[in-house]
């Protein structure tokens, strides 16, 4: 059972016989057999979002070979899910990557960061290990919260505030997700706001076309535990799907355990001939230990697993809708009208910590909390340059912060498509135009009294305020082989911070609007794909800019010559987007009879307006940044004989980034960072090599700060250094690579199938990277700055299908996640207030997936 448009296989297609009760349902493959009661019948196949089929049968059919089935002109992308083989999305104009139902069902990942790691182009900047809240990085993109690329759930953005605050601390679990697409060409500018690297769309499960009882149980090391239920199914013309999801998990280290729950629900209904109605409905709720520190380079080499604050504490709850109406008002002209909503919370409750030498820790906390929670130091031996990441005390007690924000996202979507004849040829126009909103509240408290205090003074409130109209125009021109794809976006937004407290310091205001620092900006992005079809595939190349749209961290500024200050009163406030121009070619498609599928991407993107990287690494003067790279992506039938399948897939990203010019500052580097011996020696071997090319600032004696203008600095200066301003260019810094752009990120894995058994192992090596703009190769003492060593991770899957009876399918499965268990340096995350993060801890699961 294919699909028409592209030839994929259709999984879950519902199959019977006019006369008769007998009842298929197509596999990963879109086959099936069945049995006809008659000699002759009439053999009826239901997909939903797809025009049924009826062909005439007689007793002496046994194959019916190809049988294709036609979406209908009223199905909505939301629903559809292909269980293609292939590693690309046909009908998306330029590179693209796409994870398929059977390659999740095998994996059973533990998170979504687990199998993006897997795509070419994408880094994943580790953290507490569940990708909660996803550090994702696409070709080079800052990845801290996956604030540079725009992800989405069934096509709606999923970030708290996609403009303001695009950090995402919301992620669907795994175990609810279908299907993965990763967007990297000139047709990322149908959607945005941030669409300058790369966007993902994760695609949850389609209402099943026979009515279905899914009950899914998970169970492995850590306590780790996951529960799905569901129940949906196709009745005439309407399909709907109700599913809950609960996991937990006591975490890789102490004191980071995870709890979460996740209910959705979807209607997909079929109103006439020529309208659909689509309604989903979803809320997750989160109580996770969560920490933004972690460790030193002497407690991780000691136990990786330690984690003393225990009194973190991060809750959440997210509510989302998608309402999507499909009008078919001529046969080559639709109208798709969507309207979407989020209401978001995330309280998030922290110690706050101090470093410590390790000789000092239990003179600094004395003897009941180090009993408590440092026991693991006792009778080691320590070095003058061994710290620990410890609750800062105060009068004897330690203390705490809560940052709590609260955002509500909604918008109005309208697209046009038509259908039009030229160059004898059909072409498609597609016009889209979107209304959307967002407001933001940020929120400090802080509490002395103890750890566990969970109110406090209230040191910070920030009121946000967005509106955008933006949209595009597209049209595919075929011309014969030669496809070309222009398409333009424009952006205008207007928004507007107000600072509650200072407001309110006032007493001489006059209205609720006394405060707001406006913004408001417009952006034209154009872009172009041009295609040629080829007997196995396609060649492509395209070209567009992208834009990071200014956020509360950077939104509010004034930009003068290039040079970035904060907004005096009544000043206008004027910085524009990051932008971007993106070129990228290559080819993809299928090889020796469809048995290889593959692509090949060579990219070369040019950031400009770059100020923000890590954290407290800001550009004064704009920067700007280049990084290229090859991506490649294959999958391979090896050997298949009678049952037996053997299959080979890889990705490969060869990557080289450059800061080709502007003027940092690192606010973190002499405030907050304990130095090493090594990490002092190599600053200031840095700066006595490239004198003109970096500014360095000492304490004056008198509060203040000078320009050290000695043509030498050595360790004798260095404890007065208080800022560091690097210049990049050819006047400058000519080498410098940007932050976690490693040159090699590869993948492989080999799967073997023998009827219903299904096994398999694959590997994942990332090679070394910096975590910060100016390239530290050794580790400071406390962890906050140098080079992430190379690391790679074995993972291996077994999953065996049975029936039990007649109706109820089961699958048992066995995943082995780093099975080598080789711990590795994965983050600096956030830099000077964290330090270390680990990652490739062993985890073992197993469970059940029953189908009734």
């Amino acid at each position: 059972m294919l699909e028409t448009s592209d030839g994929q296989p259709l999984v879950g297609a519902l199959v019977q016989f006019q006369a008769g009760e007998n009842v298929a349902v197509t596999n990963e493959k879109g086959f099936f057999s069945i049995e006809s009661e008659k000699e002759e019948d009439v053999l009826i196949i239901r997909y939903l979002g797809y025009e049924e089929r009826r062909i005439p049968f007689t007793g002496q059919s046994s194959t019916l070979g190809v049988i294709e089935m036609e979406r209908a002109n009223t199905t909505l992308d939301e629903i559809i899910v292909s269980a293609s083989p292939n590693s690309f999305k046909g009908n998306f104009k330029g590179s693209n990557f796409r994870i398929n139902p059977v390659t999740l069902k095998d994996i059973n990942p533990l998170s979504t960061e687990e199998v993006l790691r897997t795509v070419p182009g994408v880094n994943i900047v580790g953290d507490m290990g569940l990708s909660n809240r996803p550090n994702i990085s696409i070709r080079g993109s800052w990845g801290r919260r996956s604030e540079k690329v725009l992800l989405m759930e069934d096509g709606s953005p999923l970030a708290p505030a996609p403009y303001i605050a695009p950090g995402v601390y919301y992620n669907p679990v795994s175990d609810r997700i279908t299907a993965i697409e990763v967007y990297k060409g000139a047709d990322m500018l149908r959607f945005g706001p941030n669409n300058m690297y790369g966007a993902i769309n994760y695609i949850t499960a389609l209402p099943p076309q026979k009515p279905e009882l899914r009950v899914k149980m998970v169970g492995g090391q850590r306590n780790y535990q996951t529960g799905l239920l569901s129940y949906g199914g196709t009745w005439n013309n309407l399909g709907a799907l109700v599913e809950g999801v609960y996991k937990k998990f006591d975490g890789f280290t102490e004191n980071s355990s995870v709890e979460v729950l996740n209910l959705n629900a979807k209607i997909f209904a079929k109103l006439s001939e020529n309208q659909s109605l689509y309604f989903k409905v979803s809320g997750q709720f989160e109580d996770n230990q969560a920490s933004l520190s972690s460790q030193t380079p002497y407690t991780f080499d000691t136990d990786p697993t330690q984690n003393p604050l225990d009194a973190d504490q991060f809750a959440m709850r997210r509510y989302g809708v998608d309402i999507i109406h499909r009008w078919l008002a001529k046969k080559n002209l639709s109208f798709t009208s969507k309207v979407y909503a989020s209401d978001f919370e995330r309280d998030w409750w922290r110690q706050v910590t101090a470093k410590v030498k390790a000789s000092e820790v239990r003179d600094y906390l004395g003897e009941a909390i180090f009993n408590d929670r440092y026991r693991y130091l006792e009778g080691r031996s320590f070095g003058d340059e061994d710290y620990v990441i410890v609750g800062r005390l105060r009068n004897g007690r330690e203390s705490t912060t809560d940052s709590r924000w609260t955002y509500t996202v909604s918008g109005l979507k309208e697209t046009m498509e038509y259908d039009w004849d030229a160059f004898g040829a059909q072409q498609h126009l597609e016009v889209g135009l979107n209304l959307h909103q967002e407001t933001y509240k940020d929120y400090i408290l802080t509490a002395d009294s103890s750890r566990w205090a969970r109110h406090g003074r209230t040191t910070t409130d920030l009121w946000y305020r967005l509106w955008s109209s933006n949209g595009f125009i597209r049209n595919e021109f075929k011309l014969g082989k030669w496809g070309i794809t222009p398409i333009i976006r424009m952006e205008y937004v207007d928004m507007y911070r107000q600072d509650l407290l200072a407001v309110a310091a006032n007493p001489n205001i006059n209205s609720s609007k006394e405060g707001r620092e406006p913004n408001t900006y417009a952006q034209l992005l154009p872009g172009i794909t041009v295609d040629y079809r080829t007997k196995n595939g396609e060649i492509f190349g395209s070209y567009y800019q992208g834009m990071i749209a200014p956020s509360k961290v950077f939104g509010f500024l004034v930009e003068q010559d290039g040079v970035i200050t904060n907004p005096l009163a009544g000043q206008s406030i004027n910085i524009d987007p990051e932008l971007s121009w993106n070129r990228e070619i290559g080819w993809r498609g299928n090889l020796w009879d469809n048995r290889i599928d593959g692509q090949f991407t060579y990219f070369n993107n040019t950031t400009r307006n770059f100020y923000l990287g890590g954290r407290n690494e800001v550009f004064q003067e704009l920067g700007r940044i280049n990084v290229q790279g090859l991506e490649a992506a294959f999958g391979a039938e090896l050997f298949h004989k009678k049952d037996h399948t053997v299959s080979l897939m890889g990705t490969i990203n060869l990557m080289r980034s450059k800061v080709l010019e502007g003027r940092l500052v690192d606010n973190d580097l002499f405030s907050q960072v304990i130095h090493s011996t090594a990490t002092r020696n190599e600053y200031l071997a840095k700066v006595n090599a490239n004198r003109s090319a970096i500014d360095v600032f000492v304490d004056d004696g008198f509060g203040g700060e000078t320009l050290f203008t000695e043509e030498t600095i050595d360790a004798a200066d260095f404890p007065r250094i208080t800022k560091s301003v690097l210049t990049f260019g050819p006047d400058g810094i000519r080498d410098a690579e940007a932050p976690y752009t490693p040159k090699l990120n590869a993948s492989v894995g080999l799967n073997y199938d023998y009827q219903q058994l299904s096994v398999g192992f694959s590997g994942h090596f990332v090679s070394a990277q910096f975590t910060e703009f100016h390239n530290f190769n050794s580790e400071s003492a406390d962890g906050a700055i140098g080079k992430l060593p190379a690391f790679y991770s074995v993972d291996a899957f077994a999953n065996y299908n049975f029936t039990l009876g007649n109706n109820v399918k089961m699958t048992a499965f066995l995943n082995g996640k780093n099975v080598t268990n080789e711990i590795y340096r994965a983050s600096r995350l956030n830099r000077a207030t964290s330090g270390l993060f680990g990652g490739g801890f062993r985890q073992i699961i197993m469970g059940v997936n029953l189908k009734i």
